[in-house]
């Protein structure tokens, strides 16, 4: 993950466990915390759930911790051959705190 200016917030790996009916879901870990501050970072759970778009299978939407609704990061990607980008929002009931790009490889 990437701040709004491109600088590094964090590196981990993506395990998807289940895919089923457009549905989503699976694990996360960080290995590189680049940006100690990051507010969001004490609601990243590790566990993922989500949507690929029935009407666009090229975009998932994922939820970075479906255990709660308020303060959480949300990823809205694209699938590409290789890898799944796109941006993430940190978002509050008062609307988006903060924003920036994600990218997935395989």
């Amino acid at each position: 993950m990437t701040d709004s200016v491109g600088k590094k917030i964090l590196d981990g790996n993506l395990a998807v466990k289940d895919y089923i009916d457009d549905k989503i879901s699976g694990t996360y870990e960080f290995t590189n915390v680049y940006q100690k501050d990051f507010v969001a970072l004490g609601v990243m759970d590790g566990t993922f759930d989500g949507n690929v778009l029935p009407n666009d299978s090229n975009k998932v939407f994922i939820n970075t911790n479906p255990r709660i609704a308020d303060a959480n990061v949300f990823w809205n990607m694209k699938i590409k051959s290789s890898s799944v980008s796109g941006e993430w929002r940190y978002s509050v009931f008062r609307g988006s705190v903060n924003s920036g790009k994600v990218k997935i490889t395989k």
